[in-house]
């Protein structure tokens, strides 16, 4: 029991300190050794206790984890997240749904691997999954983990929530069609976007840091896009560079509130609203730059729960509001432009938290 005390102790400490759970949880191994314990549960643990990380009692970190341990705590929300969220969503269900383990969604890379191929070695490997009634490539897994196979390691299966899809299924990508995607990192919407066209595609893909744009080019290239359909630029994209595309998609930089269930770190950076609206005021000025492009659609996306990064954003574009086509869940009905948009919830779809919304550009008069 102490050994556990202590290690959730020393991942409390890292993860109060700004690191991502999987980060935190990799500094506390290297510290400090558990006897006779699967480090998958402790995993789950770990997570499960950050959740409560605003319900924690005691003075020192590891009062917190002994006040956890001992069923002393309760999952609270941030006061201004709490009651914002009471009057958006079933906020009972959405706490309660957090909790849970995530479900996990994952696709198989068909420019390396052969489909049924794919699945039918899965399932050889105990893996058990379940195919989504809305995208047909793409699966719910139902048991086993999947990172553990040879093809997750040959990037032969994509592990992708089921609502990023869907955020590539509303920018509806043709073959012949240039793309701009103002925030790519770290890739996988390309790779998708790649994939549905067979490859008769051009990317432009956009990013503000270099290294976060070399990271996607390695994977993209370890997923097997051909570099031929690939531009890279590195820019900000509140202020483009460039000048004429057949689509644009906005997957803005956000406050990831959308992802609390998998990484309750996030939850930790929310104790304040100073972060949504931060990221608010990028996303608006990124959505406004869009329109000094020449382009015909355009898709605009957050993995985030709330209005300010959502409805809020495209309220300002009505009037070029086009619905989505997607499954899902509509947007906040007390926003005018709910009904157009699209959400999905964890506590309602299984995946993260989005928002998406589909745009009409200036179409182009060659």
């Amino acid at each position: 029991m102490n050994e556990i005390v202590d290690f959730l102790s020393v991942v409390l400490y890292y993860a109060s300190n700004g690191y991502p759970l999987p980060i935190a949880f990799s500094k506390a191994k290297d510290k400090k050794k558990v006897s006779g314990v699967n480090y998958d549960y402790l995993y789950e643990l770990s997570r499960v206790l950050l959740l409560n990380y605003f319900g924690l009692k005691g003075k020192t970190n590891r009062k917190k984890v002994i006040s956890f341990l001992t069923g002393n705590t309760k999952l609270i929300l941030p006061s201004w997240m709490d009651e914002q969220l009471r009057y958006l969503i079933d906020l009972d269900n959405y706490l309660k749904n957090l909790v849970k383990k995530k479900t996990q969604w994952f696709r198989v890379n068909r420019i390396l691997g052969d489909e049924d191929k794919v699945l039918k070695s899965l399932e050889l490997q105990d893996i058990e999954f379940i195919r989504d009634n809305d995208f047909n490539y793409v699966y719910k897994i139902t048991k086993g983990n999947i990172t553990k196979t040879k093809e997750f390691t040959e990037n032969k299966v994509i592990l992708q929530d089921k609502a990023s899809v869907a955020v590539v299924e509303a920018l509806r990508p043709e073959p012949g069609d240039v793309v701009l995607d103002m925030a790519s990192s770290p890739g996988l919407k390309a790779e998708l976007i790649y994939e549905l066209t067979q490859g008769e595609i051009s990317l432009v893909l956009a990013e503000f840091y270099m290294h976060r744009l070399s990271k996607e080019m390695r994977l993209l290239k370890e997923l097997g896009v051909n570099p031929s359909s690939l531009n890279f630029i590195v820019q900000d994209s509140t202020s483009n560079s460039i000048v004429r595309v057949d689509k644009v998609l906005i997957d803005a930089p956000c406050s990831s509130s959308g992802t609390l269930s998998d990484d309750p770190t996030v939850l930790i950076t929310l104790s304040t609203k100073e972060k949504v609206n931060l990221f608010s005021r990028v996303q608006k000025a990124m959505l406004r730059e869009t329109f000094n492009i020449r382009f015909k659609e355009g898709v605009y996306s957050v993995c985030s729960i709330f209005p300010e990064e959502g409805e809020m954003i495209v309220e300002e574009i009505k009037d070029r509001l086009v619905k989505t086509g997607l499954p899902g869940s509509t947007g906040y009905p007390n926003f005018s432009v709910g009904n157009l948009c699209t959400r999905y919830f964890n506590f309602i779809d299984e995946t993260d938290d989005f928002f998406i919304a589909k745009f009409k550009g200036m179409d182009d008069e060659r």
